[in-house]
């Protein structure tokens, strides 16, 4: 009478498979993670760049992120979200640039920021006046306001 049943092999195979299929999932999640939070950061970003222009119009003068008045001002405009992880660079009436900390994001992220800055505006570090360079890579990433 003859046994019916996988060899070893076929089942050596099948788990092969089913571990491959797991891992290219898992690369896939990690790619949409780094894009959804890349467009959080520049959702951010262009809600931040709306509230110092109201602000400006408001008050006549850009706010200062590390004035309490000020920073509780943007708070409350932005509804309570956070602004740790901004600088606001200003001169005067002349310009105005956001900076974002990227320092807590991932090289993933970083990348996807990189391959979305020549169609979103974000910028080069220290580039926002002058030759306004698309955001390559670093610790931070620059919006200009003004």
């Amino acid at each position: 009478m003859k046994k019916r049943g996988f060899t070893l092999v076929e089942l050596l195979i099948v788990i092969i498979i089913i571990g491959t299929l797991a891992s290219a999932m898992l690369l896939l999640m990690g790619t949409a993670e780094d894009k959804a939070e890349a467009t959080s950061i520049l959702s951010d970003m262009r809600s931040m760049k709306s509230v110092m222009v109201i602000f400006k119009l408001d008050k006549g003068h850009w706010p200062d992120l590390n004035d309490t008045a000020d920073a509780a001002e943007v708070k409350k405009m932005l509804g309570g979200a956070k602004t740790d992880e901004f600088t606001l660079v200003s001169s005067g009436d002349l310009y105005a640039y956001l900076t974002f900390d990227l320092t807590a994001h991932s090289s993933g992220v970083r990348k996807k920021l990189r391959l979305m800055a020549p169609s979103t505006g974000l910028l080069k570090v220290g580039t926002a006046v002058g030759t306004a360079a698309p955001y390559e890579d670093g610790d931070s990433v620059e919006m200009k306001v003004r």
